[in-house]
């Protein structure tokens, strides 16, 4: 047989990931330092403290964006086997939306209440439900090449390919709801932003919860009575 460079393996992902989540965190915390460096200039700190709420809201916002996408990244990943090149790219463009995250979150905390709030808000949504075109894109691209899984996987790669094929058409749908409505409405779309949100702060429930309606409607076999 003939020697050739076999794939990497995905911890070497997971580690780099882990690596850039931590960094941007880090870098929604420091736009909280400038602001407080300013509120602390102000002789009535606690007006200035209210008065700079929507760095804080911001920062809320950007944080429950990145950890929840990390959460449910470990989720997915946990099974993972041998990555191939697409694979390998399609995480490195997510962990590039997640290194965008600070700055959506800082044009959305410098906007809110003004007359760009409409605009800031669609571009930081954008950030938020990327990922279903994305991973759409990616899925239909690796047809050929599916997702691999380890052995000790509850799904095959083929069940984990239909479920996430299912789960990136429904955000990406939402997100084009939740983003028009961003130009018209941006409080509301924000409200939107935060259910979507709410239902990443579990992703093994949710995704769980979502196989009962999902397994029929994708033909994936009944769950196993012990």
């Amino acid at each position: 047989m003939a020697k050739r460079f076999p794939d990497i393996d995905h911890s070497r992902i997971d580690a780099l990931g882990d690596g850039i989540y931590a960094i941007a965190l880090t870098l929604l915390g420091l736009d909280l330092v400038g602001a407080v460096m300013k509120i602390s200039e102000e002789p009535d700190l606690n007006s200035a403290l209210l008065h700079e709420w929507p760095i804080f809201f911001s920062f809320l916002m950007g944080f429950f964006v990145l950890y929840a996408v990390w959460y449910q990244y470990h989720v997915y990943s946990q099974f993972a086997g041998k990555p191939h090149a697409l694979m390998v790219w399609h995480h490195g463009l997510g962990f590039m939306v997640a290194a965008l995250v600070p700055a959506g979150a800082a044009l959305l905390g410098e906007n809110i209440n003004t007359p760009n709030m409409a605009w800031a808000v669609f571009y930081f949504g954008i950030l938020i439900f990327i990922e279903g075109p994305l991973q759409l894109i990616f899925l239909f691209a690796m047809k050929k090449r599916p997702l691999t899984v380890t052995s000790d996987s509850p799904f095959t790669g083929e069940e984990l390919n239909k479920m996430a094929s299912a789960y990136s058409v429904i955000l990406t749908v939402f997100g084009v709801l939740a983003l028009t409505t961003a130009l018209f409405a941006p409080w509301v779309a924000l409200a939107l932003y935060g259910l979507y949100l709410f239902t990443k702060v579990n992703p093994v429930g949710s995704l769980n919860s979502a196989l009962v309606w999902l397994r029929p409607l994708l033909k994936l076999p009944a769950v196993e009575k012990s």
